[in-house]
């Protein structure tokens, strides 16, 4: 019989491991004396199963109200265990199955263990090979109790550095236990680690990475410049043996305008050449101040048709090698998936040859962005007094860069004073000097954004559209898809066609009303506006709530009385204030351009090559800024039903 081990009520393992259970108490053995330290783990397992007061009501109807009883006496056999083992615990380890490792420091910080543990005995464990630091380092009872002697052994190792930079690089992410260092560990004996790693033989490029992009934010670890640039060096070096020998897969980007092409737009991918086919004569027809703008939603395909923004770093873009090997896995380190790099070179493109091509008709983006602020908010929507003076023609690049930096601030600005007080208060804006923070940018309208909100969308998610779910592959009568959904599209299967290790998974969607079978016992979906509901949000992680067709809004209200979802009033989307801030602080991102804040903080370069690459960046998000403006006053109208 399988051994019971929890992860959390909403792991996948969660009801094989009730039935477990039902097993393990329906055939309990009353009656042994003799128990194994894997024994008592798997108690303990049992014992935290039955916390949950639904799993333990199902486990006690099942088992003839026996389960109650048998947990009596497996606390007992634990605690038995545990005084007759207490004063050589340790010794126990080499005999822990792996599945319970970390169980076995959960009982080694219980008081009655963990105060009869000598401190040789510990160091012992420290050099056990099985051992990992991160299995105490968990436990801040453990850590306090042994601080020195941990403490001493970190600084031998110089592997540690990884679980020091993980700690603060990873802090915050919820599918990592928080780590403790020990108190006596200090700032320089942190470095001290992180400059024996650098210098060590086995150094992983993800870990140099990070040091090198180390975000000065932490009190407890302020990495010095002169040890990011020897990570720097070593990371260069390292570079260069993986890739000497490897030729690499080289693309290339191409933007081109046909005077003869009749469609608006065309994409092309031949040879590892992307395409962008841009007709010539839409443009020179349609040079009109709205339809340029335009142009980056319909041909430049800046944002989709719920107006979310194209260009950030999506999540379901990135493959599951990539995400896992080569990318910093942190909320303090923007996501430069390959995905992203290739449509920023698209975008970057774009705008510098649109931008040639209007500057041929003597219209610069520059007169386009003041028409929009000055006349066409106040045309469409009554909003007066705006102010914007973009850089005029003759002004160099690196002040063209420090101006535009300082308009982007006043313009988000001036739209949130607008929404709070139903007009622009040039003095008020003048007297102001905070920095904008686009997480606190706020839309005009309620429920603009929606976004996941339970463990029940992850795992339907999961199942139902992941690549790595096994969900979609039937070895035995020849069918694979990469998604289970499109299995269920475009096949005609049942129940009985599918492994026994995805049968459960498929009870759990047909229990949860994902699925269901027809009167014929093929599968197929319950509600088809949930199911694109739930794609759309695992595909883009935000839905635009006023952007969806009714039907869909409607279901959508029903997820948000289940708290499935949940609503948010944001100017831009999570993903959206991701890709501001990395573009134009370093706030958030260790990695981050940080373009305004060095043209603002006067650490920019001589460059002006430089200078003008940047500023085409600083255009591009001005213009992210005007469409979503302009979105979020259009859908006031529909919400009003003005539209």
């Amino acid at each position: 019989m399988d051994r019971v081990k929890i992860y959390s009520k909403y792991d996948l393992t969660t009801n094989m491991n009730i039935n477990n259970i039902i097993n393990f108490t329906n055939n309990f053995n009353y009656e042994i004396e003799e128990y194994n330290i894997n024994d008592v783990l798997e108690y303990f397992n049992i014992i935290k199963f039955s916390k949950d007061n639904e799993i333990k009501e199902r486990i006690i109807n099942e088992t003839n109200k026996k389960f109650d009883e048998v947990l009596k006496i497996i606390q007992r056999r634990i605690g038995k265990f545990n005084g007759k083992n207490k004063e050589s615990f340790l010794s126990l380890y080499n005999e822990v199955d792996f599945i319970y490792r970390e169980d076995f420091f959960e009982l080694i910080k219980r008081d009655d263990i963990l105060n009869n543990i000598k401190d040789l005995d510990f160091e012992e464990l420290l050099n056990n090979p099985n051992f990992h630091y991160n299995l105490i380092l968990k436990h801040e009872k453990i850590v306090k109790k042994f601080d020195e002697i941990i403490t001493k052994y970190m600084i031998e190792d110089s592997e540690c550095a990884e679980i020091i930079i993980g700690k603060y690089i990873y802090e915050k992410n919820q599918n990592r236990d928080e780590i403790y260092l020990p108190k006596s560990l200090t700032q320089n004996n942190k470095e001290e680690i992180i400059v024996k790693y650098i210098e060590s033989e086995n150094v992983n490029l993800r870990y140099l990475g990070m040091v090198i992009n180390f975000p000065n934010k932490f009190k407890e670890l302020n990495i010095s410049d002169k040890i990011k640039l020897k990570a720097k060096g070593r990371y260069i070096q390292e570079s260069n043996k993986i890739f000497k020998n490897s030729t690499g897969i080289e693309t290339e980007v191409e933007v081109t305008y046909d005077k003869n092409q009749e469609e608006p737009v065309i994409y092309s991918v031949d040879k590892n050449i992307c395409r962008v086919s841009v007709s010539r004569k839409w443009i020179e027809g349609n040079l009109d101040f709205n339809t340029l703008l335009n142009n980056f939603i319909y041909i430049f395909s800046f944002f989709d048709m719920q107006m979310r923004l194209s260009l950030v770093s999506n999540l379901s873009e990135i493959g599951s090698l990539e995400r896992h090997v080569f990318l910093e896995n942190s909320e303090h380190f923007y996501k430069i998936s390959l995905a992203f790099r290739h449509k920023d070179i698209i975008s970057k493109c774009q705008m510098y040859s649109y931008i040639e091509i209007l500057e041929k008709h003597n219209i610069r983006i520059e007169e386009i962005i003041e028409w929009f602020f000055k006349y066409y908010l106040k045309d469409e929507f009554g909003i007066e007094n705006f102010i914007v003076d973009m850089p005029t023609v003759n002004t160099s690049y690196l002040e063209k860069c420090k101006l535009i930096a300082i308009e982007i601030d006043k313009i988000i600005k001036q739209y949130q004073y607008y929404i709070q007080d139903g007009e622009i208060d040039e003095e008020l804006l003048q007297i102001s000097s905070n920095s904008i923070i686009f997480r606190n940018c706020m839309s005009i309208v309620n429920n603009k954004y929606v976004y996941p909100n339970s463990k029940v969308f992850d795992i339907a998610s999961y199942l139902l559209f992941s690549d790595q779910s096994m969900m979609g592959y039937l070895p035995h009568i020849g069918i694979e898809y990469n998604e289970f959904y499109k299995l269920i599209i475009k096949e005609k299967v049942k129940l009985l066609d599918f492994e026994n290790y995805q049968i459960g998974h498929i009870e759990w969607l047909i229990e949860n009303k994902f699925i269901m079978e027809d009167k014929n016992g093929y599968l197929q979906f319950v509600n088809e506006n949930k199911i694109y509901i739930f794609l759309d949000l695992y595909k883009n992680g935000v839905m635009s709530y006023w952007n969806c067709r009714k039907e869909l809004r409607d279901e959508i209200n029903i997820l948000i009385n289940e708290n499935i979802v949940k609503f948010d009033n944001k100017l831009f989307t999570n993903d959206e204030q991701d890709y501001l801030n990395y573009h134009l602080n370093n706030s958030d991102f260790g990695n981050s351009l940080a373009l305004r804040n060095r043209y603002v903080h006067g650490s920019q370069s001589n460059d002006d090559k430089l200078h003008k690459e940047n500023y085409f960046i600083f255009l591009k998000i001005v213009i992210i800024i005007i469409v979503k403006i302009n979105d979020d006053l259009c859908i006031k109208q529909i919400a009003e039903g003005k539209k």
